[in-house]
Formats: C-alpha cells, sequence, structure tokens
C-alpha cells in the first residue's frame, strides 16, 4: 500500500512536469511564430522600400584602368583610365587614354545599363 501511495504520487508530479513542459513548449512555439511573422512583415518592407527608392540609389564614384585593343589582334594597343559616376543604371565619366606613337586624348562617357 505504501509502494502504491508513493507511486501515484510519483506518477501525478510527472502528468504535472509533462503538463507545466506542454504549456511552456505551446508559449515558445507562440513566441516563434509572432518573431516570424514580423521577420516576413520586415522583408515586404524592405522590398516596398528598395522599389520606391528605385532608380535613385545613392550614386557611387569608380575609377578603372584598362588596356584595351581595336581588333582581335595586340597591335596599337591603348591603355585608358575612367573616372564615373555611377547609379544603378546610368554611367556618366570622363576617359583619358593613351596609345603608342599617336597622341593621347580624353573623351565623355555615358552609358545606360539596359540589362
Amino acid at each position: 500500500m505504501v509502494k502504491g501511495d508513493i507511486c501515484e504520487k510519483k506518477l501525478l508530479l510527472k502528468d504535472e512536469e509533462i503538463k507545466n513542459l506542454q504549456e511552456q513548449n505551446e508559449e515558445l512555439v507562440s513566441i516563434i511564430k509572432i518573431k516570424d511573422s514580423i521577420s516576413e512583415k520586415k522583408d515586404q518592407i524592405i522590398k516596398i522600400q528598395d522599389k520606391a527608392i528605385g532608380w535613385w540609389k545613392k550614386p557611387e564614384l569608380h575609377s578603372y584602368l584598362g588596356v584595351q585593343t581595336i581588333r582581335f589582334d595586340i597591335v596599337d594597343p591603348y591603355v585608358y583610365g575612367r573616372v564615373l559616376i555611377e547609379y544603378s543604371k546610368l554611367k556618366l565619366g570622363a576617359q583619358y587614354f593613351i596609345q603608342p606613337n599617336k597622341p593621347s586624348g580624353y573623351g565623355l562617357i555615358l552609358e545606360y545599363k539596359i540589362f
């Protein structure tokens, strides 16, 4: 009889622990769902803001140095340097080039990104 009472009390304690753990689990699941919904809404808001900003993002200043040829041979290559202000689809800048045996020169650059 004593063993049965002890076992019954232990069973009741274990049932109570299981009930408490299930409640904690449900609370944690609800917290995770709330955080996931907040994260999804944040991503949606960022996408909307990106679309609203669109083309006029902050311009970036870049410079490039390179070598270029006119045809697919190495005869008469020229060295060039570019300074560009770049938007997401538009590039504005200047270029300075040097060719051997010819006078060097400069020019303006206006590029638009098609795809």
